[in-house]
């Protein structure tokens, strides 16, 4: 397992063929948290697309930084873990808003996000 932090905000893993996304509770995600972000995605990928887990509970995101989105040459799909009603209000956002490089599903319990980031279909 390899990892990256990102500005003492989080942390960005790469195990088992999967990213693995954890912000720290009750941070603040900026635009250059989430440009670092795209950097470490760079810096620890193989130079093919690999699911992203990333962990919302508890975390704040301003308006820049959910403009930026990884990019399909990173991400070939994304799970968003989150355990409250205003995490997945977040992710409902996220969904209805931008246009991501890749699918996107919410989930608040680890194991059927991880079974849907394996799957093919």
């Amino acid at each position: 397992m390899r990892s990256i932090s990102i500005a003492d905000k989080g942390t960005l893993e790469l195990s088992d063929g999967i990213y693995r996304l954890r912000w720290n509770q009750g941070v603040t995600v900026e635009l250059e948290d989430t440009e670092r972000l795209v950097a470490g995605l760079d810096a620890l990928g193989d130079g093919k697309p690999l699911p992203l887990l990333i962990q919302v509970g508890g975390v704040t995101f301003t308006y820049a930084s959910r403009k930026v989105s990884p990019p399909a040459a990173h991400v070939s799909r994304i799970a968003l873990l989150g355990s409250s009603p205003v995490d997945q209000v977040i992710a409902l956002f996220l969904f209805r808003f931008y246009q991501l490089p890749c699918p996107i599903k919410y989930f608040t319990s680890l194991r059927p996000a991880l079974a849907w980031l394996r799957s093919r279909d």
